[in-house]
């Protein structure tokens, strides 16, 4: 999903039990392929204290985001809508890390250890694509495998 990749930032909604209203919040992110039959990972670094931080806790939580080209012409309008999980990275996610600061070198200040940012990864689990460009209202949707999840470790190898 070329989209993913030439975007910079997406829009995270979040929620958490027992509040009324979802939370978006824009975020910098790298995209990592996903195993055999996962959808891709983005990952965003944030720091655990924001609104969104919060709802993220120590997941896995359930979100929603979407991202988009900006453009003034209706007719190249490009765009992806998607649901996924997210959890927090160990500080030993070194391949997300790198992923993420070849990306966004300008982190790298935000990502020592001794930092409040951490990293963490969306896993696609669904996306929408809308392509104006293949014809006014284009979609194609794409299902991949949820995480898995064993009680020994987090569902996200990166």
């Amino acid at each position: 999903m070329a989209v993913l990749r030439e975007c910079w930032v997406l829009t995270l909604a979040t929620t958490v039990p027992g509040e009324a209203a979802p939370y978006a919040t824009p975020l910098f992110y790298a995209v990592v392929p996903g195993e055999q039959g996962d959808g891709p990972r983005l990952i965003f670094a944030s720091r655990p204290d924001t609104t969104h931080g919060r709802h993220l806790a120590e997941g896995p939580t359930t979100v929603a985001a979407g991202l988009y080209l900006e453009t003034e012409s209706i007719a190249e309008l490009r765009g992806v809508q998607l649901r996924g999980e997210v959890v927090p990275l160990p500080p030993t996610a070194v391949a997300a890390r790198a992923a993420y600061l070849e990306r966004h070198p300008g982190a790298a200040a935000l990502l020592r250890p001794d930092a409040r940012e951490r990293l963490y990864a969306l896993t696609v689990t669904w996306a929408k694509l809308t392509d104006n460009r293949l014809g006014f209202g284009y979609k194609h949707e794409w299902s991949f495998a949820a995480p898995t999840r064993d009680e020994h470790r987090p569902p996200v190898p990166v």
